[in-house]
């Protein structure tokens, strides 16, 4: 008994020291190791505060900075054993918190994403599990504003795992949150994605939501819609039924938009305001309710999502015919006959500031 509490005790020695030199020679090298390697295959700056190694076996890195793409407080990898000996990079855990990811789009449409460039045979990296907390996503979007539209997205948690058993299974679940936030980082909507996937038989269900986003925060997006009036306020929910099978994706959407209140025109001296013809005719598709819903379904590849913007918009067209014809035929009247006055109206102040005009010649 004494011998093999030796033993034991000899074992637990061995590992502590063994321990004690990984730290320390991570502490001395695997700084500059790690930022070369985030270097050659990102061909951008890396500088990290501190890596150690964790007990039993992790590697905690903190204060990650990558040149204009990410800045990371700490991140934590948890390599699998069996996976080393099997010629793999296994990583059972990768953990993240409050990452800050920076993505930009030029004038042209493309993005500021770095490609891979580290040549030769690379050993293939296999990730189980994905843990992102308090993260944030920061899209400046230079095709849309020259001067870089900024959109934000705060708060992200994530959460991605991938089955323990069957090893080789692709099976994953995930479930992630976030918000859009403003400049000042006031909640301005929230979004919401949960499911699974399998990336074998390339099949899934899932859910996507945006709850009570603030459409003036995507105002360059629709704003070329309404041109003359500029929106002051409204809210957007969307639900998206998420299925694939063999790799075909069908997404069932539901897009409401409500409580849309425009900014009100304030006429040069002498001239009567405009009519709000806007108004009006989202009245015809609203029948009263202050909501405009649209339903259609979306339908693309499972690897290779795209959207048709030509089929998107007769989706739309369709929706807001079926949204007029489900309205009682009397609201309808009312409604258009409310329009109609609405442009004989804005006709005549027409009329008048073109005499205005030639009488001033």
């Amino acid at each position: 008994m004494k011998k093999i509490f030796k033993i034991i005790i000899w074992i637990a020695v061995v590992l502590a020291v063994i321990f004690l030199l990984l730290n320390i020679v991570f502490a001395i090298f695997g700084k500059s190791i790690v930022a070369g390697q985030i270097e050659k295959n990102l061909k951008l700056k890396a500088k990290l505060g501190s890596i150690s190694i964790g007990f039993p076996l992790s590697v905690n890195i903190r204060k990650l900075d990558i040149q204009g793409l990410a800045k990371i407080d700490s991140l934590s990898a948890r390599p699998s054993i069996l996976g080393f000996l099997a010629g793999k990079v296994v990583l059972n855990e990768l953990t993240v918190v409050r990452p800050e990811i920076s993505v930009e789009m030029d004038s042209n449409g493309k993005l500021n994403l770095p490609a891979f460039a580290a040549k030769g045979k690379q050993p293939p990296i296999f990730l189980a599990g994905l843990n992102i907390k308090e993260g944030s996503l920061i899209f400046i979007d230079k095709k849309v504003d020259p001067a870089g539209y900024k959109i934000t997205l705060g708060n992200i948690n994530a959460d991605i795992a991938k089955a323990t058993f069957p090893p080789t299974s692709l099976f994953t679940r995930f479930n992630l949150s976030a918000f859009l936030v403003d400049n000042q980082n006031a909640p301005k909507g929230k979004v919401l994605a949960s499911g699974w996937v399998d990336f074998g038989p390339k099949n899934m269900e899932g859910k996507m939501e945006f709850k009570d986003i603030d459409i003036t925060c995507l105002a360059p997006y629709y704003q070329n819609i309404t041109p003359a009036k500029k929106l002051a306020s409204g809210k957007l929910n969307f639900t998206s039924d998420l299925k694939a099978e063999n790799n075909d994706l069908i997404g069932k959407c539901h897009l409401e938009v409500s409580d849309l209140v425009y900014e009100k025109e304030t006429p040069a001296e002498g001239r009567p305001a405009a009519p709000d013809l806007v108004a009006s005719a989202l009245k015809i598709l609203s029948g009263n309710t202050g909501k405009i819903a649209f339903d259609f379904t979306l339908k693309t590849k499972l690897d290779n999502p795209k959207i048709n913007l030509k089929d998107l918009q007769g989706m739309f067209a369709q929706s807001a015919i079926q949204n007029i014809a489900n309205q009682p035929p009397e609201k309808i009247i009312e409604n258009a006959k409310d329009l109609g006055k609405q442009f004989k109206d804005f006709g005549k102040i027409m009329k008048e500031m073109w005499k205005k005009k030639e009488e001033e010649k």
